[in-house]
């Protein structure tokens, strides 16, 4: 063999090929590593080859000899593939992006230098969004360039966890923004997901590190246990303010186990220290609530507005004539519909209506804002009606249902409606075509849900069922309720499904596995009407007076989440 013949010549004397390997091995000796060149007569070698003959160099030295050569070409054997000596800082934080958290936590654990880097906030932050989850920025924004004090951190964030006793009352854990397949507030103040490409490049040298971590910890869900009043965002040591996104990340995944186990809190909105004269006189129709307000209507004519940190109502709305059935609210006005037949738009600070929209010849069943300049209704008289918001002008008649049209709801250019008649419809928003008719239901359905993809519709066959848009086909039928399905809400990101049924029961689904996850018990004695949730609570109302609120983030900062 080849090899045979090149290790023999390394044992003639004076060998001129040899002599100028020896003169490569003293260069290699005066540097701190090895070479990676080659020498010429090895160029056209095997690896085999070179091996057969590095082997039998090394058997020929002494001990002490190899011993040192050992400790020369460690570092080739174990090196660190994340150091600075191998990769930019940036990009080993870009490779530390690709693990999930259970990766993440084991290359911690590997030496001082990888947890130094599996701590940097940037890793946190898109171990974080990789989930989905919603988060303030225009909230951390605000956090950031006004430095707050720590005492109006800590009156933030008590308002924003539920951190008080069970019958402490006068002040009612805030109630993050509303997550549905209906964008109820215009999107541009918020954002859910912050993608790679907007990420800000961190200097290393300004990246503020978070507390040591543990698998454990994290999985337990109890890395902050203690210390829940500290502001985690802040460094009193250095005086400055930042976002911890382990913090976050740690926060919002004890939320997600809490769902999951059914752990909540049981509140009632308003608080009991609410004057008698602000409560509504008759039972709750709709609720949609945000960070800092929910709004109710009522079958007393009137709509509320409360302050959703103290309990309080800010102002009371009056112009309906009848029972307010369905509302939703932008920045500065509410939408809301009646049995009155009548659909009116009041500016929420100042009780001001601004315009009333006359068409429908029956109730007002359902409302929702379309982009930023129409709204759709649907009817107890059995149509549609696109409306204009500024000129309160009808745009668009949608006929074709045969009973009363109790819900709808809208996505991109199509609207889903659903009727008493046991059907679900798919409409262009343009045409107003009707697209496709979806018919399982035995009885009417009372309400629908359209994230685009997935239509959920509830009925007064006491079952829900998930539908796809595309092929039109009955894809699951959840079972479990024993009365009418009267309200749904779809969470798209969560793959969440709550529904609630007329005898107060609420349930948990799940959307991929099409099954029930959880019986969330009896919500309240009277009939649930409407319910609204986000990633950490449930608020639902009934025909009672009073809303009942689960609370999935008791005790946990949710300051910065949505």
């Amino acid at each position: 063999m080849h090899h045979d013949i090149y290790i023999n010549r390394f044992f003639v004397p004076g060998d001129p090929e040899m002599m100028k390997l020896d003169e490569i091995a003293e260069e290699q000796n005066e540097q701190e590593q090895p070479t990676s060149e080659t020498p010429e007569f090895m160029l056209d070698w095997t690896d085999k080859q070179k091996s057969e003959f590095a082997f039998q160099l090394l058997i020929s030295l002494p001990p002490n000899e190899v011993i040192q050569i050992i400790d020369r070409i460690s570092p080739y054997l174990n090196r660190d593939i994340l150091s600075t000596q191998q990769l930019p800082h940036e990009i080993a934080i870009e490779v530390l992006g690709f693990l999930d958290l259970s990766s993440l936590i084991q290359a911690s654990q590997v030496s001082r230098s990888w947890h130094a880097l599996c701590e940097e906030r940037s890793v946190w932050r898109n171990l974080f969004e990789q989930q989905g989850w919603g988060y303030d920025r225009e909230e951390m924004d605000a956090y950031l360039s006004n430095t707050p004090d720590e005492e109006k951190y800590h009156a933030q964030s008590s308002n924003s966890s539920s951190g008080g006793s069970s019958n402490s009352a006068s002040h009612f854990a805030p109630l993050p923004l509303v997550r549905t397949s209906s964008p109820l507030i215009n999107s541009g103040k918020w954002s859910r997901i912050y993608t790679l490409n907007h990420r800000p490049v961190v200097d290393a040298k300004s990246v503020r590190k978070v507390k040591r971590f543990t698998l454990e910890s994290i999985r337990s869900g109890n890395a902050n246990e203690g210390d829940t009043m500290a502001n985690p965002h802040y460094d009193p040591i250095s005086d400055t303010h930042y976002i911890n996104w382990q913090a976050l990340y740690q926060n919002r995944l004890e939320i997600e186990r809490r769902w999951k186990d059914g752990s909540c809190k049981l509140r009632m909105f308003p608080p009991a220290n609410c004057p008698v004269a602000d409560l509504h006189t008759e039972g709750i129709y709709c609720i949609q609530f945000d960070k800092q307000k929910m709004v109710t209507g009522s079958r007393d004519r009137t709509i509320k507005v409360w302050d959703i940190q103290t309990g309080l109502c800010k102002v009371t709305l009056r112009g309906h004539t009848g029972s307010v059935l369905c509302l939703q609210y932008d920045r500065q006005y509410v939408f809301s519909g009646s049995s009155d037949t009548n659909l009116i738009v009041t500016d929420m600070e100042t009780g001001e209506v601004k315009r009333t929209l006359k068409g429908h010849r029956d109730s007002v069943l359902g409302l929702r804002l379309v982009k930023s300049d129409q709204i759709i209704s649907c009817s107890k008289d059995k149509t549609l009606r696109l409306w204009d918001r500024e000129t309160g002008e009808c745009v668009q008649l949608f006929s074709g249902h045969r009973a009363a049209v109790n819900a709808v709801q809208w996505n991109s250019n199509r609207i889903v409606s659903a009727s008493g008649d046991r059907t679900i419809k798919i409409w262009d928003l343009d045409s107003g075509e009707c697209l496709k008719t979806l018919e399982s239901h035995t009885r009417g359905v009372a309400c629908v849900e359209f994230d685009g993809s997935f239509i959920v519709s509830g009925s007064s066959d006491q079952t829900i069922k998930v539908w796809d848009v595309v092929s039109g086909e009955c894809v699951y039928t959840l079972v479990g309720h024993t009365e009418l399905v009267r309200t749904i809400q779809l969470d798209p990101v969560a793959k969440r499904i709550i529904s609630g049924c007329y005898n107060g029961h609420l349930k948990l689904w799940s959307l991929d596995e099409g099954r029930a996850l959880r019986d969330l018990g009896q919500a309240t004695e009277g009939r649930i009407l409407n319910l609204k949730f986000d990633f950490s609570k449930i608020a639902c109302c009934s025909n009672l007076v009073k809303i009942v609120v689960y609370d999935f983030a008791d005790r946990i900062d949710t300051k910065f989440l949505l």
